[in-house]
């Protein structure tokens, strides 16, 4: 995962309100479009230029080789109300010895799944178990990802709040875990998309917590048949069907 500073110096009497908003539009595109990671940067101005720090998982991930429609339309705007050109800086890597992208010729699988901290794609490699940024996919829909930024937002939120402990705990625990839920059938619609666009067999992860010993997952929720894995992968899937395209982990209390 890489650091990298976006600035446009500012070389027009355009209403600042109207610099700052082509800004964030761009911003918010590059999100939409897999390139830049997370919500949340910070843009502030400095002497005449517009600037920001995002995480991208390449050093190359902004390059105008994976930007979108929307992209350009939003990068040609900014570009035009400033009369300059945007400027991208990678600044370092996040982690030196970390390595988290895909770098597999081909995938027997993917799996989707994401958490309350990561920022990362939440597309892994079945084989290496690294992140596989979503501008290297075929187009999902209209030009960028938002079906699938939407539901690792509405995952991360689930996992908040179970990790609170505080409100809507056992709520948001049993979205992530029940293969009906709605969170459920939101991101098991998305790995039917992505395996028809891609060809490749995605598999949805489900959160695994058992209040009791006596709760083993022996079979897959969703088919009812035997789904336990001979040794674990990457030392978390434990459970693994093909046919539902479903992989779990044993409750880390059992």
């Amino acid at each position: 995962m890489y650091v990298q500073s976006i600035s446009i110096e500012i070389h027009s009497e355009q209403p600042m309100e109207a610099l700052m908003e082509a800004f964030e539009m761009l911003m918010a595109s590059y999100r939409s479009s897999g390139q830049k990671l997370g919500k949340l940067d910070h843009q502030y101005t400095y002497q005449n230029q517009i600037r920001t720090t995002c995480y991208t998982h390449e050093a190359d991930s902004l390059s105008s080789k994976y930007n979108n429609f929307y992209v350009n339309q939003c990068l040609e705007k900014l570009e035009m109300l400033c009369n300059a050109s945007i400027q991208v800086t990678t600044l370092g890597k996040y982690d030196e010895s970390l390595d988290d992208v895909c770098s597999c010729k081909s995938s027997s699988c993917y799996i989707l799944r994401t958490d309350y901290i990561t920022v990362a794609s939440p597309l892994y490699c079945g084989d290496c178990d690294k992140h596989l940024p979503l501008y290297k996919l075929p187009i999902y829909q209209d030009y960028g990802y938002m079906p699938i930024l939407s539901w690792e937002s509405n995952y991360v939120s689930c996992d908040t709040l179970q990790m609170n402990c505080e409100v809507g705990e056992r709520w948001a625990l049993n979205q992530m875990q029940q293969v009906q839920s709605a969170l459920s059938k939101q991101g098991r619609s998305i790995c039917t998309q992505i395996e028809a666009l891609t060809k490749i067999p995605t598999h949805y992860y489900l959160h695994n917590y058992r209040p009791s010993r006596k709760q083993i997952d022996e079979l897959c929720r969703n088919c009812g048949e035997n789904w336990e894995l001979p040794a674990p992968t990457h030392h978390l899937y434990h459970y693994k069907c093909d046919k539902c395209r479903l992989v779990s982990t044993k409750s880390r209390n059992i």
